[in-house]
This record gives structure tokens, C-alpha cells and sequence, in this order.
């Protein structure tokens, strides 16, 4: 069986224009890990949407002022995440921004996502709702990818561990 990780993404929205602001993934039993991406030259700065920036509550300035290049984000992404099963929650959205980094930074994923709901397959659908609710104590869900990857995986460990 492969290891695992889990990967979060936020944005600058929902549209298909959008593009990533940060990405944050997480093992098992390690702290997550997050970068800000600095926007590329080509990402539409007219695809920024101030409803999604009260969400994440990420201004562009901190993206100019401490967001890493595309390249040196897409460098980590595959560093860290190469050879593992990557579960994302939105695994279309987090796939189409990661498509967007990686073009712009100019590098190959070596990697690929599954859908978070492959490692809750074994929960009873009746279960689930109070495992994410335990899950929530233990990790909100915050819109900001460490508190979403850290949600995450809470949710896998209660339904592995059985809770």
C-alpha cells in the first residue's frame, strides 16, 4: 500500500480564469506544510474575487510580498508528494489550479490526486456525518489549506481508527 498524503488549494475563485493563491498538503503523524504562490505573469488578475479573498482572508499584496514562484512551489509539490496517494476534498478544482501552477511554473506534477471520498469508502454513510463532525472539533475547516489538510486528516484517522 502506498503512503498517503493529503493536499488542499485555495484560490483567487471559482471561475475557470481562477488560479492558485496556496497550496498546503500534510502526512499522517507530520505537521502540514503550505506555501503562498506569488500570481504568474499570465494568471487573469480580473479573475480575482473579493468574495473568495473574505473567504481565506489572503490579500494580493501578501501574495506579491510572500508568495513563492510557481517554479519553486511546483519543485516542493513534486519533491514531497512523488510516489504517494494525494487525497484531495475538490479533487477537479485543487487538479484544474494545480494544472494552472504547474504550466505557469514550467514543470511536470509527478504526482496525481484521488478523491478524498476513495479513503472513506469503508464508512457507513450513516457514520460519516458524525466523523466529520468530530472531525470539525479536532480541525476546523478554516478555507486556508493548513486547517483544511489538518481537517482532513482527522476525518481519515477517526474513520481508520474507527471512531
Amino acid at each position: 500500500m502506498k503512503e498517503i498524503a493529503f493536499i488542499d488549494l485555495e484560490a483567487s475563485g471559482l471561475g475557470a480564469r481562477s488560479w492558485p493563491i496556496e497550496v498546503g498538503w500534510c502526512f499522517p503523524g507530520r505537521k502540514p506544510q503550505s506555501f503562498l504562490i506569488k500570481p504568474a505573469a499570465d494568471w487573469a488578475m480580473e479573475a480575482w474575487d473579493e468574495e473568495a479573498e473574505a473567504l481565506h482572508g489572503v490579500t494580493r499584496k501578501v501574495l506579491d510580498l510572500e508568495g513563492d514562484t510557481p517554479n519553486t512551489v511546483c519543485a516542493a509539490l513534486n519533491a514531497a508528494l512523488t510516489g504517494f496517494t494525494v487525497y484531495s476534498d475538490a479533487p477537479d478544482w485543487d487538479g484544474f489550479w494545480l494544472y494552472r501552477l504547474f504550466e505557469s511554473g514550467g514543470v511536470k506534477k509527478t504526482f496525481a490526486l484521488t478523491d478524498f471520498s476513495e479513503a472513506l469508502r469503508d464508512v457507513a454513510p450513516e457514520a460519516l456525518e458524525g466523523l466529520v463532525a468530530k472531525a470539525s472539533k479536532i480541525a476546523p475547516h478554516r478555507h486556508r489549506t493548513n486547517d483544511d489538510v489538518l481537517h482532513m486528516k482527522a476525518l481519515y484517522e477517526l474513520a481508520v481508527d474507527g471512531h
